[in-house]
């Protein structure tokens, strides 16, 4: 274990636990040094060349450990992050918490050729698209046009909410960004018009992003209620026309500590007690498997639909 500890303490390591290869130059054999703290599984090999110490990998829930990935094959890749990869840099919401796979630009063209857990992927990409140094992304305009294209039009809307709300971006940018030519963008016009930086977090997007595709009901997000003791609360959606609202709980909705998650769940206790409604409440599997929209369709008295299109791929 001490010699493993040395090992390790030999290495050249980032604020972010990971380790690159070519970091390692003051190692004359970091080869052989990686190679055994590999084999005694104190790192974790991410990408050829890319490492992170596997105790504290160990702690980070999947989405985290994609966003980590995500820099580690930029950083050794050399190639520029495209699609869900580019908003795990740019830390964009995503519909898929968790995607199977990344995605970098296929430099040559060609078609879209797949690996494991790499995808490329062709097309035109200009320079004014691309930033970064070290590691190389698409602008936030680009990635949320390649969301939208790559993965449909829940991963464009979720990704632009967060992007709108962040100031990552404006409407106007979205809407002057040149998509002439390119395919799979037919409901880009309709991520441009009904995004939002008022939703709080990636799961109100993603009910938002059902009801704005479906069309069945409309959402009006962030709506202000007056409690029975006077003060004035904030629901994250009613619908249109009607006085039913819709609550959703999310992942870290609450806080990430459990200290902080027993704070706020008391203070939601409170302001639950003080609501003068009742709203509909929908965790993540119930808005991620259309379950919560349907069970809307049956509460508003809509036509109930089995054959919803697919709003994400």
């Amino acid at each position: 274990m001490g010699d493993t500890e040395t090992a390790l303490g030999r290495c050249t390591r980032r604020d972010d636990h990971l380790l690159l290869r070519k970091e390692q130059t003051h190692l004359p054999d970091a080869s052989k040094v990686l190679r055994r703290l590999l084999n005694d599984r104190v790192i974790v090999r991410l990408f050829r060349g890319a490492y992170v110490e596997a105790a504290f990998y160990g702690t980070l829930q999947p989405w985290e450990q994609y966003d980590l990935q995500a820099r580690a094959l930029g950083e050794v890749s050399g190639r520029v992050l495209v699609g869900y990869s580019a908003a795990a840099l740019w830390k964009l919401w995503r519909y898929e918490p968790t995607p199977v796979q990344h995605e970098i630009h296929r430099r040559n063209g060609g078609g879209k050729r797949t690996r494991s857990t790499v995808r490329e992927v062709s097309g035109a990409l200009p320079d004014e698209d691309i930033v970064g140094e070290h590691v190389k992304a698409t602008t936030v305009p680009r990635t949320l046009v390649d969301l939208t294209r790559l993965h449909g039009f829940g991963a464009g809307f979720v990704a632009a909410c967060s992007a709108l709300r962040q100031k990552l971006v404006t409407r106007e940018e979205l809407a002057a960004y040149d998509v002439t030519g390119m395919e799979g963008l037919a409901h880009w016009p309709l991520v441009v018009e009904k995004t939002t930086g008022v939703v709080e977090s990636a799961l109100e997007a993603a009910f938002l992003a059902q009801s704005v595709f479906f069309g069945d009901f409309t959402l009006i997000p962030q709506v202000s209620v007056r409690g029975s003791n006077g003060r004035n609360y904030l629901i994250d959606f009613r619908v249109e026309g009607t006085e039913e609202y819709v609550e959703t709980d999310g992942r870290g909705k609450y806080g990430a500590s459990a200290s902080e998650q027993e704070f706020n769940l008391k203070k939601e206790k409170e302001r639950a007690d003080n609501l003068p409604v009742r709203p509909e409440r929908f965790g993540w599997a119930e808005v991620m498997s259309m379950q919560a929209y349907r069970r809307m369709l049956d509460k508003l008295g809509c036509w109930h639909r089995w054959d919803l299109p697919r709003i994400h791929w």
